[in-house]
């Protein structure tokens, strides 16, 4: 049997997820812009740091979207991850 979640009222978890997702954006784009000017200690740091936040985001993700049927927040997470393995491959291959 398949048990339905039904929402009354406002989701605050659901706007604070969001706006969780546009700061990852924020940060990658931040990253995506001063990478040239970072040395390796700074650039690895912010690498690692940004693995983790999209770790613990996409992990916040597969939570929410199984819990409220939630799919389509998983596709910028999904997307974010990306690009952020992308930046850093191109940090350490470069650097």
């Amino acid at each position: 049997m398949v048990v339905t979640y039904h929402r009354r009222g406002l989701d605050r978890l659901q706007k604070f997820f969001l706006y969780l997702i546009l700061t990852d954006w924020f940060l990658l784009i931040i990253t995506a812009l001063k990478m040239e000017s970072l040395n390796f200690f700074y650039g690895s740091v912010i690498a690692i740091m940004l693995f983790f936040y999209n770790l613990f985001l996409a992990h916040l993700c597969r939570i929410r979207a199984r819990r409220a049927e939630d799919t389509y927040l998983i596709y910028p997470v999904v997307l974010g991850a990306f690009i952020s393995f992308l930046l850093v491959s191109y940090f350490f291959v470069l650097s």
